[in-house]
């Protein structure tokens, strides 16, 4: 949908230093998916400023849960979405919440993510579906706020998901929503 807002929080040492390429590479990231090759880090910001989207950067540099945290939230016609990525001490990258639903996962190459009705089954369905379609998960994450409410789940994938496959992921019953990433 048409995007109308980003809001960038930083938070901890990111705060403290230059934010202008953390939110160029947002913008970019944004945009990428509708523009393709059309959008870069030099045109990025020019790209948002043309399409009327309004860019709102926040600094707390005392939190510091982390080395330091990025809290990305767009707002348009399909509502609001939200992912929040942490710098470790050690210096390794994590996603930390998406929608609001807390995980804990590093970002990998290709990524498969589900929002769905936590509910018994539905996590061995998709393992049993992408095993079908010869998909190897490297790793799996699953976020809730509440029990039997909706829960979001991540997978990291060894490869792209074969065409198709995210057409008979919807199709389970108790998926809401599923897309890939990829990094």
């Amino acid at each position: 949908g048409r995007i109308e807002l980003l809001d960038v929080r930083l938070q901890g040492e990111l705060a403290t230093n230059e934010s202008q390429p953390l939110v160029v590479a947002a913008l970019k990231g944004l945009l990428s998916q509708a523009l393709r090759e059309r959008v870069n880090y030099v045109n990025a910001s020019i790209e948002a400023k043309e399409r009327g989207i309004r860019v709102i950067e926040t600094r707390d540099a005392s939190m510091r849960d982390y080395s330091g945290s990025i809290h990305l939230s767009a707002t348009g016609s399909m509502g609001k979405h939200s992912v929040t990525g942490a710098l470790l001490n050690d210096g390794e990258i994590h996603i930390t919440s998406i929608d609001d639903f807390p995980i804990n996962v590093p970002p990998t190459h290709y990524m498969l993510f589900t929002v769905h009705r936590d509910m018994p089954g539905i996590i061995g369905k998709i393992g049993s579906l992408l095993g079908s379609f010869n998909v190897n998960i490297a790793s799996m994450q699953v976020g809730r706020k509440i029990v039997r409410g909706d829960a979001v789940m991540v997978l990291s994938l060894d490869d792209p998901l074969p065409e198709g496959v995210l057409t008979e992921i919807m199709k389970v019953p108790g998926i809401r929503d599923a897309y890939t990433v990829t990094l």
